[in-house]
């Protein structure tokens, strides 16, 4: 199959632009530097909320428009990753679960995590998701959270049809993720939910709060991962099985 050259747009801009979109200087350098198009060559629109259009290159930094195909369903049950702030490795991390189809990333200061403020950070991360949805070709842009204290998000009551499973290490009789998942029936569940901790693992707080709280407490193995390859190994699993051959809700359908 070949390659699809894919630029994200907002839904607001692509409704404003009339069928004609005029190209952010960023969206021009991507287009002609990065992707090499030439006018007159086409691309891809998505619009991060299932939308997906056909596009012709114009001169002077213009686009313009094919007619949108009906919006893709929402992908269910929506993945959804509570991970914990770390010193290195957090862009990957973010890159990473957007290609493995996360739907909603919430960024954890917890006890164990360094010190690091979100100024500034957000719209690099905002930025890290749009590029890695164009790149992996999927069609919803996942939904980033504000930076959250472990310990508010981990003590949360849990939504309607949601699942919860906090990641643990060292500890005896914890299920592996694997385990839970062959047993799961997705059919009814609207979000699964992993919760992944800093290097050095969750503060004894954190942990009651956590399981206080109803999240299931699961292992990814027997050796000690760090922190954005737990997630990756989490989200992986995750992902493959939403994707797997089950019965699910009438209208929704598997995958990014």
């Amino acid at each position: 199959m070949a390659e699809q050259r894919r630029l994200l747009i907002p839904p607001d801009r692509l409704r404003a632009s009339g069928g004609a979109l005029v190209l952010t200087e960023a969206e021009r350098h991507y287009l002609e530097r990065v992707l090499r198009l030439r006018a007159g060559e086409g691309f891809t629109v998505i619009d991060g909320a299932g939308g997906l259009c056909e596009a012709t290159l114009r001169p002077g930094g213009r686009a313009d428009l094919g007619p949108s195909q009906p919006p893709a369903p929402l992908p269910m049950p929506q993945l959804g990753l509570l991970a914990a702030l770390v010193r290195r490795d957090f862009d990957v991390l973010l890159r990473m679960a957007t290609e493995l189809g996360v739907d909603h990333l919430v960024p954890l200061q917890a006890d164990r995590s360094p010190p690091v403020t979100s100024s500034g950070r957000a719209p690099r991360w905002g930025s890290l998701l749009r590029e890695a949805s164009e790149q992996c070709e999927r069609l919803w842009l996942p939904r980033l959270g504000d930076v959250t204290p472990a310990r508010t998000a981990l003590a949360a009551v849990a939504g309607p049809q949601e699942r919860r499973w906090l990641c643990l290490t060292r500890r005896e009789g914890i299920p592996p993720l694997l385990d839970e998942l062959q047993r799961a029936d997705a059919s009814g569940d609207a979000a699964w939910l992993i919760a992944c901790g800093p290097e050095g693992g969750w503060s004894p707080q954190e942990e009651s709060l956590a399981l206080a709280a109803g999240w299931q407490p699961v292992s990814l193995g027997p050796t000690i991962l760090r922190s954005s390859t737990a997630a990756v190994a989490a989200l992986t699993l995750l992902s493959q099985f939403r994707v797997s051959d089950r019965p699910r809700p009438a209208g929704t359908r598997p995958g990014p």
